[in-house]
């Protein structure tokens, strides 16, 4: 997925690690950039973006994705 600079992220993020900037060569096209300085890896912002575009720091969504799928198979055990 490709993120399209909807800022729905930018809010929500307590370490104010991201920032929604335009593309210098299409200044229409917006994306969000993350300081990974500043990032803690909380994931609020990956729940929150509506296009699927972003990742958790340290993990993969297909990685994420799996640990939910075993849980509920599993029954949460």
């Amino acid at each position: 997925m490709v993120c399209n600079g909807c800022g729905v992220c930018e809010p929500v993020c307590e370490y104010k690690a991201i920032t929604i900037v335009g593309d210098p060569n299409t200044p229409e096209r917006r994306k969000a950039v993350i300081n990974e300085g500043l990032c803690m890896g909380c994931g609020t912002c990956v729940a929150a973006c509506p296009s699927g575009a972003l990742e958790q720091k340290g993990f993969k969504n297909n990685q994420i994705l799996a640990q939910i799928d075993a849980a509920l198979v599993g029954g949460g055990k």
